[in-house]
């Protein structure tokens, strides 16, 4: 068996560069830092193959019929654009997708999936949705796993505080 041979890097990154580094790795759904930083490498070959095609590099409106010239990156960017039945809603703090038409994001059928013990199908029934949007949702969930728990976390303290400011006052 040839074994691949592989390189440890080290690098000092810039404030700016460890935000982007984090934010990227979240919508990404990478598992740390190594595996954002080999996802983005894998982005700039795959640009970099685009190039030596003969293609070159465009930002359009995203309603223009051409091909995405990096599905990576903007799948990374603007999850929303990857599915049928999940939208981006503008909210303070939360950047998790919720269903077109409802008031539903993913975490929160997750959630209720995960203690009812629910199929995609089961969910799709019980909140009368397609059942492709209940995969949507299981595939999204899968690849934005710790935003989902950290915008959970944030409901479950938020709901703490404010049952701590009731019963104190």
């Amino acid at each position: 068996m040839v074994r691949a041979s592989r390189t440890r890097l080290q690098l000092e990154l810039q404030p700016r560069h460890q935000r982007l580094l984090h934010v990227l790795g979240e919508q990404m759904g990478s598992a740390g830092d190594a595996d954002t930083t080999r996802r983005i490498l894998d982005v700039v070959e795959n640009l970099i193959d685009r190039i030596r095609q003969g293609y070159k590099l465009a930002a359009v409106p995203i309603d223009d019929e051409h091909p995405d010239a990096i599905p990576e990156l903007t799948r990374a960017l603007r999850p929303e654009l990857h599915y049928t039945y999940l939208v981006a809603r503008p909210h303070a703090w939360r950047k998790q997708l919720a269903f077109k038409g409802r008031r539903l994001t993913v975490g929160q059928l997750l959630g209720r999936m995960r203690v009812e013990g629910w199929t995609p199908e089961d969910a799709a029934a019980q909140f009368e949705l397609p059942v492709e949007a209940a995969y949507e949702a299981v595939d999204y969930g899968e690849r934005h796993a710790s935003l989902i728990a950290a915008e959970d976390a944030e409901d479950r303290r938020a709901a703490r505080s404010l049952t701590d400011a009731t019963a104190t006052g």
